[in-house]
């Protein structure tokens, strides 16, 4: 007789009678009920150690770099930036700046200028002049950010706040200052940015720029000449 009702009656379907689902059965259940023991096993050692394992925190990796754990360090509790405009340049590294309605002055950060003549010296040191007509003609005027080191203090003994004064380029006056060779990096403090600021000086020197060149012929740990 024909199967229409079940479908075709292929060699499959013969192979597989009814004695022989038995044993797949089985099996079949029996997975299904250690699978289902093994869950509530784990949901219950779960809620037996608090939920530890499974909302452990994920520990945060300590920064490997020296430079990133440095001033995640140094900049904890460091003054704030300021902003103001240039209203005075007295030398090659000292600006008079009004933040608000208070002038501040500014011993610029990272630079040494030569000295102008005055109370305290008969003659000045050369290249003095050439500096002072180089802050001039950058900063007079200018709005600029004081942007404080995080490895000294804010003021100095003299009562000047230290900072550096970054134009609104975002070019630091330090740095230009520096590439220009109308000034020597300063090396008496331990500044943040010292590496980059000896590295400047070192082309300048290279390229005979400023006080590196003529008139002045300075040599990089030695005293200026006398000049203006």
């Amino acid at each position: 007789m024909g199967n229409h009702g079940n479908g075709p009656a292929t060699g499959a379907h013969r192979a597989v009678g009814p004695g022989r689902h038995l044993p797949l059965l089985l099996t079949a259940v029996g997975g299904v009920v250690l699978l289902g023991l093994g869950v509530l096993l784990g949901l219950v050692l779960g809620r037996g150690s608090g939920g530890a394992a499974a909302a452990a925190p994920v520990a945060a990796v300590a920064p490997t770099s020296t430079p990133t754990a440095r001033a995640a360090d140094a900049t904890a509790g460091a003054p704030p930036t300021l902003m103001g405009e240039v209203v005075r340049v007295d030398t090659g590294d000292e600006v008079v700046v009004r933040v608000g309605t208070e002038e501040v002055v500014v011993g610029i950060l990272g630079i040494d200028a030569p000295e102008m003549a005055g109370p305290t010296r008969t003659t000045g040191e050369c290249g003095a002049a050439e500096a002072l007509r180089f802050a001039d003609r950058t900063l007079s005027g200018q709005t600029v950010t004081l942007v404080p080191d995080p490895t000294i203090p804010a003021v100095d003994d003299r009562g000047r706040r230290l900072a550096y004064v970054v134009l609104p380029t975002q070019l630091s006056y330090t740095d230009a200052a520096i590439s220009a060779g109308v000034v020597t990096a300063d090396t008496s403090r331990r500044l943040w940015y010292a590496p980059v600021f000896a590295r400047e000086q070192a082309e300048a020197v290279k390229a005979d720029r400023g006080m590196w060149g003529d008139p002045c012929d300075a040599t990089p740990g030695r005293p200026l000449r006398a000049g203006t």
